[in-house]
């Protein structure tokens, strides 16, 4: 057997990550694509998280997962992608050239989710939240042509410099003669009502704020939600979120967060090995962690 020192190692690092479902699920398509590497969890502070990236990289690490808020503490602690730049958030780096290269996989996980309910090309989207993973959603749905990104947010200020900042990238990437592919705009949101526009296709709930506001969030959007609509919950647990349920008992459309968790794996591990990872073995990972 080869020395374990010699051997790839990859690890998941966040403030809490025991209930997290991407260990067990990396360690299967490890075990799937014949790996002989090791995958470890590493917990630690927000305010340490340069210091766990600078350790992991100084020992060689091929690969790493951040969680939550260290996404976004991430942006600032390593080398990133385009993409990663222009959403400020970090969900896994990879060694390239010798150093670790963060990446924002997040985005391009809810398109390759949402295939079966077609492309963002055209949507008119609704994003409640300018927080977490936000940016993500708003960047990829720009990206590949939706027809309407509207932001909701607590705060007016987060989802009005969201918008601005989308803005700046269609403006940037356009001849000034063409006009931005995609409107983006903000929407209120008060303390128990949320506004949405009168014709909107998808709703991406991006589980960025306290889960204590779950009820009161899917109150709110309930006398909206219709066998029209498709509901996009990015939470990802052992039930249905309140939200998919008021959608689910209206008709709607729903998608919770699990697939969009099994498709950013699985971008990560194959950014990490280059092979081709199983999305129907990852689900069932995440499905027997969860006890769904």
């Amino acid at each position: 057997m080869s020395d374990s020192s010699l051997l790839e190692k990859c690890c998941l690092i966040g403030e809490a990550v025991s209930g997290d479902p991407s260990h067990f699920m990396i360690e299967r398509a490890f075990s799937e694509l014949g790996l002989d590497w090791r995958f470890l969890s590493f917990e630690t502070s927000a305010m340490r998280l340069t210091n766990a990236l600078t350790g992991v990289d100084a020992l060689g690490f091929r690969g790493v997962r951040l969680l939550g808020e260290f996404r976004d503490q991430g942006a600032a602690a390593s080398t990133r992608t385009d993409r990663s730049q222009r959403t400020g958030r970090v969900s896994h780096l990879t060694r390239h050239e010798g150093r670790l290269l963060g990446d924002d996989s997040t985005g391009p996980a809810l398109v390759e989710a949402l295939l079966p309910w077609g492309e963002p090309s055209g949507k008119r989207v609704v994003v409640l939240g300018a927080g977490g993973a936000g940016p993500s959603v708003s960047d990829v749905m720009v990206e590949r042509g939706a027809a309407s990104v509207s932001i909701a947010d607590p705060s007016a200020e987060r989802s009005a410099a969201l918008v601005l900042k989308l803005k700046e990238r269609l403006t940037g990437s356009l001849p000034a003669s063409s006009q931005p592919a995609t409107e983006v705009s903000t929407l209120n949101w008060e303390e128990s009502w949320i506004e949405l526009p009168d014709r909107f296709d998808w709703i991406v709930a991006t589980a960025s704020w306290p889960k204590s506001d779950n009820d009161r969030v899917a109150s709110a959007l309930a006398p909206e939600l219709n066998e029209e609509r498709f509901v996009i919950d990015l939470g990802v647990g052992s039930s249905r979120s309140p939200l998919l349920l008021a959608a689910e008992e209206r008709g709607a459309q729903t998608l919770s967060g699990l697939p969009v968790l099994v498709s950013e794996t699985a971008l990560a591990i194959e950014a990490w090995c280059g092979a081709s990872v199983d999305r129907t073995l990852l689900r069932d990972a995440g499905e027997e962690f969860l006890g769904v």
